[in-house]
């Protein structure tokens, strides 16, 4: 069932970073991740008044580490959108699996059995291949881009922020319940990123206005991804779910192509099938 859960979470990331960039042509990028948690925030909020709910310390201890952690990876995530083409941004995030391999035993205690493992490796290294331009025949394409693409960059960071945020949700969750970190992380994430929107003076309305449609959409699709990923998390190891939820990079790929029209697809599909290898060989494992 965790694969179910798995697999809808990258393509619900994938269709959320389309609206996020067709939203960057009218409102700065902290509007677009202030939205981000908008509707999340509304709908899972009632959920107090129905859900069991307990506070044991480890409870403090996820919320606060991924509420605050994921309000710095919004902000990256959707600066790095704004700057860059879907289909090379979004592959970086395919590196979390491999940051999961070092923060996961540390922080959670989990590591992969080996065919797992292999499968990781598999779904980073067909993002690496996502992002080489074989018409310029650059092996090290994706280190340049590193180095040079401000929103490259940007996303490579948030790969990092994510495999620590990730670690913090399972601690939550595995210590309360799915339905009760949602709500409080979110909750979190919100309230935090609402003062930071007002304090910078990022608040336009007009803005807003003309982007209201692909803002409520990207928040819609968030909804969508916070109840795919942290079911999932329930369910199995954290560098599984994280490494199936990489294949929105694969996914983001075709929505570039087909919506934006960005290029080198064909070149790029190399890397999405051995992605979905190392998909196959984690749901194997």
């Amino acid at each position: 069932m965790w694969v179910l859960f798995a697999t809808l979470n990258p393509i619900s990331e994938a269709f959320r970073s389309m609206f996020a960039k067709k939203a960057s042509k009218d409102v700065d990028s902290f509007i677009i991740s202030w939205f981000n948690n908008f509707i999340p925030t509304i709908v899972f909020t009632p959920l107090i008044f129905f859900i069991d709910m307990n506070f044991p310390p480890e409870f403090f201890i996820g919320v606060a580490g991924s509420g605050l952690i994921n309000v710095a990876a919004t902000l990256l995530y959707m600066r790095a959108i704004a700057l860059g083409e879907i289909s090379s941004v979004m592959p970086m995030l395919s590196f979390t699996p491999i940051f999961l391999l070092v923060t996961g035993p540390i922080m959670t205690g989990e590591f992969p059995n080996e065919t797992g493992l292999i499968g990781v490796i598999l779904v980073v290294l067909g993002s690496y291949l996502l992002n080489i331009d074989l018409k310029k025949r650059s092996l090290f394409g994706p280190f340049k881009a590193l180095m040079k693409n401000k929103g490259t960059r940007y996303m490579f960071i948030v790969s990092f922020i994510w495999s620590l945020s990730a670690n913090f949700d399972k601690i939550s969750v595995s210590a309360t319940s799915i339905w009760q970190h949602i709500v409080f992380v979110n909750l979190v994430i919100f309230v935090t990123l609402t003062i930071i929107v007002f304090v910078t003076g990022k608040y336009k309305k007009e803005g807003i206005r003309k982007a209201r449609k692909n803002l409520l959409i990207v928040s819609l699709f968030t909804t969508g991804s916070f109840i795919f990923h942290m079911t999932a998390l329930s369910l199995t190891y954290v560098a599984y779910v994280v490494s199936m939820k990489r294949m929105s990079g694969m996914f983001s790929v075709i929505l570039g192509a087909v919506f934006f029209k960005e290029g080198n697809f064909r070149a790029r599909l190399a890397g999405s099938f051995i992605m979905f290898a190392g998909v196959l060989t984690i749901v194997l494992s």
